[in-house]
């Protein structure tokens, strides 16, 4: 739906402004966070309709840390979260990380950096606004 509230938590300034320009552009009402403290009061605070989260942040509560209280503490497991990273590139781990009710509870995962037009296409996808044409339209 035209209008969804995304709220952007990453401590990458230039990361969030770009994105904010191009979900915005793309019908989007866009609110951001530069620390995971923040981003966590924007939740209770504004309700989006969706979050797209960083995983490697300078703070103690990180990435993941924030899905967790999103989830558990906050209670708010429909509210979707896509979390993005660029720890696949930036350190040599043996194994993929992939959405987990326990352990990673978000609802997609995706790597930095990410296709403008992926990322845009993933959030319309995870807020149900896409639809495929039908076969044999009326």
């Amino acid at each position: 739906m035209p209008g969804n509230k995304i709220l952007l938590i990453d401590d990458d300034l230039d990361f969030l402004q770009a994105n904010e320009l191009i979900l915005e552009k793309s019908g989007f009402k866009v609110d951001t966070a530069s620390t995971p403290e923040s981003g966590l009061e924007k939740i209770a605070s504004t309700k989006p309709d969706l979050v797209v989260l960083d995983v490697m942040m300078p703070s103690g509560y990180e990435g993941f840390d924030v899905a967790c209280k999103v989830r558990r503490e906050m209670g708010l497991r429909s509210l979707p979260i896509l979390l993005l990273t660029s720890i696949h590139e930036r350190m040599e781990i043996p194994y993929r990380f992939a959405p987990d009710e326990n352990y990673l509870p978000v609802d997609v995962f995706m790597d930095k950096p990410v296709n403008p037009d992926k990322l845009v296409q993933t959030i319309r996808e995870m807020l149900g606004e896409t639809r495929e044409e039908p076969e044999h339209p009326l």
